[in-house]
This record gives structure tokens, C-alpha cells and sequence, in this order.
């Protein structure tokens, strides 16, 4: 967890007003995590309603260290596809590459991440949340475009980095 000073707080908060829209025009439904007017509760409203509707397998998935495994050249390149203003993309690329510092299980602390660093977005930023559903959009996008909805009866639901694809029962056992 990465807890930004005060003033990357702010500026953190404005770049996401900016940004936000921009990338909520192209994000799927089935993701709720993080955006406005979307709920983990509505996700599980939605999770409920296909079970009532008797399709009873739910596969759960959480991506473990997702926020800390990002790889920051494939996240940039989808921030780039929507944002051109290099002063935007060296603001993004200055935050994902702050170091931190970190408390060790023996109680000491050591400085992490830096300008070597190349994968990860600190949890504790206002953006982070934003660049992590860009970098998942992609997964998203190739749920619906590759037809895996279709294919497999089955409907993405996603939180943040959890998921449920639904599937029927029938699907389920092949």
C-alpha cells in the first residue's frame, strides 16, 4: 500500500477528474469496481439475479498482487491509445516509478520501487484505481470481442481484480 504526500493527494485527484471520463466512455459494464455510479453491491445484485434466473456455477477469481504486477509499458500504451498530452503520460509515469518506503517483518524499513522500477501502481494513489480498470479493460473488451460470452454462456462480472464469470451448468461440465 502506497500512501502519496498531500500534495500528489491533490494532484492525483485532479488528473483523475480529467482522465476518468475519458476512459469511463469505453468501459464495459460487467466492471464495477472503482467507477463512479457503479458498486461492488450492484456487482452482487447482478451475480444474484443469474443465479435466480438457475444458473447456479459461479467461478470466483482474484488476481493475486495485481496492483503490484502491472506492467507499466503495457499500462502506458493504454492510457496512450486515449490520452496524447505527453505532459499527462510523464505526470503517470513519474507516480508509477515513486519510491516508497516499506516496513520489513523484522520491523525494519527499506525503500522500494524507484526509477528502475517497471511494474506496479501503489494501491494508495487516487489514480491508481483508475489505471488498474485501464489496464484490465483490455481483458474485458477480449471477454465480449472474443466471443467467450457467447462460447461459453458465460457472463463477466468483475470487481476491481475479482471476478465471476457465470456459466450455465450444462457448459460447466465439458
Amino acid at each position: 500500500m502506497g500512501i502519496p504526500t498531500v500534495r500528489d493527494r491533490v494532484v492525483q485527484a485532479a488528473a483523475r477528474l480529467v482522465l476518468e471520463p475519458i476512459f469511463e466512455a469505453d468501459f464495459q459494464p460487467c466492471s464495477y469496481g472503482f467507477r463512479p455510479k457503479k458498486t461492488a453491491h450492484q456487482a452482487v445484485e447482478e451475480t444474484r439475479t443469474y443465479l435466480a434466473w438457475g444458473d447456479p456455477q459461479v467461478l470466483d477469481a482474484d488476481l493475486t498482487a495485481y496492483f503490484d504486477s502491472i506492467p507499466h509499458d503495457q499500462l502506458l500504451a493504454a492510457v496512450a491509445r486515449r490520452v496524447s498530452d505527453r505532459h499527462i503520460l510523464r505526470l503517470l509515469t513519474q507516480w508509477l516509478r515513486a519510491p516508497g518506503v516499506v516496513e520489513r517483518a523484522d520491523g525494519k524499513r527499506e525503500t522500494r520501487g524507484g526509477k528502475r522500477t517497471r511494474r506496479g501502481t501503489p494501491q494508495g494513489g487516487g489514480i491508481s484505481p483508475l489505471l488498474a480498470n485501464v489496464y484490465l479493460h483490455a481483458f474485458d473488451t477480449a471477454w465480449r470481442a472474443g466471443g467467450l460470452e457467447r462460447r461459453w454462456q458465460a457472463r463477466l462480472i468483475r470487481y476491481a481484480d475479482d471476478c465471476a464469470p457465470r456459466r450455465r451448468r450444462e457448459e460447466a461440465r465439458m
